[in-house]
């Protein structure tokens, strides 16, 4: 795959490194190595060439959830990803979806008008509307996805006529795992579907999609103003805003970190060794919790892990990866403005959940209960209702004595 700069992505990589800097998220640009392209503009063009991306104070740096593709040694494809919000996991339920199950498209479409499900499906679902808001999920045909945090970026009502269906951004999840038994077949549907800018419990649900299926095909799709963008070529690799050509191309700045633990060396005349353990084996990524800081753990951290020879190694292999953009809770804190005083939450991984294709598997583990967890759609889809199972509250811990 080629990761070649071009001019468009540059400007952006500039644009993002002064916006850290403008708001005082650090003290430097670290992490986005050359200052040779961010020269070639002023303070003042950064801030109206950000000002034209996105008008928010930029909410989205230090929100959200991340998510990759990998395979096993014996070819078994899995999706995972972190469920990172502020709060508990009260709302939501592991939900499983029988075939043949009528499903809402709108928030506020008519009862008699839904869309029956092809095929059962599993997954994490926002609990509380007439249909769940699947978070992500797999169905009985292998194909794995989900839905991650978009803002500032996501636009919807793009093509509101009689030529395109409409379905609310929060359904759509469950709407392709319902009907779709491949990645290919769900690109081909997208097209004919319009994104809806109805509210949701009072606000827009802005967000981005990402499928697998038992091909290892990943795609990544996006809301944007020019309609719903189908990213095909991909690594594998999502987080949030900005969007995963913004991401990718940014991964460019760390093309020469490596896991290799390099050897002192001669320098002039003086033999010098790195100041830590090594000055290798990830050297020089960045280590905040932002989505491109995230983007660029998670692509790293795939790039080199080490696959599992068999569907429960690798399921406990990516569970692992996964702390490396584990939030804890503290370390990203919001301050709201309530009727007297600001409310202070703090964001944090709630949720882990790995699916694998070819057994329809849907792993999970929560901030809770560090156990995993397993539901699997075999004898799932002949229900005639959807079975909701709860979030483990307590921790389950095996004593040896």
């Amino acid at each position: 795959m080629d990761l070649r700069f071009d001019a468009d992505m540059a400007r952006v990589i500039c644009v993002y490194s002064w916006y850290r800097i403008y708001n005082n998220n650090v003290k430097t640009a670290e992490g986005f190595g050359t200052s040779a392209i961010a020269m070639t503009y002023n303070l003042a063009e950064w801030k109206g060439a950000f000002d034209t991306v996105s008008t928010e104070k930029s909410p989205f740096l230090n929100m959200g959830c991340t998510c990759f593709s990998w395979e096993t040694e014996d070819g078994m494809h899995l999706l995972g990803r972190t469920y990172d919000q502020c709060g508990n996991l009260k709302g939501n339920r592991i939900a499983a979806v029988p075939r043949n199950y009528p499903l809402k498209l709108e928030i506020n479409e008519r009862e008699d008008r839904h869309i029956r499900s092809r095929y059962a499906f599993a997954g994490m679902a926002v609990t509380g509307l007439a249909s769940p808001v699947m978070v992500d999920g797999i169905n009985e045909m292998g194909v794995m996805g989900g839905l991650l945090n978009y803002p500032g970026y996501a636009a919807y009502d793009v093509v509101r006529d009689s030529r395109h269906m409409n379905i609310h951004p929060g359904f759509l999840t469950g709407y392709l795992l319902s009907q779709c038994a491949s990645v290919e077949e769900a690109a081909s549907i997208l097209p004919s579907l319009n994104l809806t800018g109805e509210r949701i419990f009072g606000q827009e649900m802005t967000v981005h999609y990402i499928f697998s299926d038992r091909t290892g095909e990943t795609i990544i799709i996006e809301p944007d103003k020019g309609g719903l963008q189908i990213h095909r070529d991909t690594i594998g690799v999502m987080t949030n805003s900005p969007g995963y050509q913004w991401q990718q191309t940014n991964l460019c700045n760390y093309a020469s970190v490596s896991n290799v633990l390099d050897a002192s060396r001669d320098y002039i005349d003086v033999k010098l060794r790195g100041t830590a353990v090594s000055s290798g084996g990830g050297f020089g990524l960045p280590g905040d919790y932002s989505s491109p800081s995230r983007f660029v753990r998670m692509a790293v951290m795939k790039h080199y892990a080490i696959k599992g020879k068999d569907e429960i190694d690798g399921v406990s292999r990516m569970f692992n990866q996964f702390s490396a953009v584990n939030i804890p809770e503290g370390i990203v804190m919001r301050q709201e403005n309530g009727d007297d005083k600001k409310e202070v939450t703090y964001d944090q991984t709630l949720c882990i959940s790995v699916m694998c294709a070819e057994s329809r598997t849907y792993y999970f583990s929560t901030c809770r209960s560090r156990r995993i967890s397993a539901l699997r759609l075999t004898g799932m889809a002949g229900k005639e209702d959807i079975a909701y199972f709860e979030f483990p509250e307590k921790e389950d811990i095996m004593y040896m004595n």
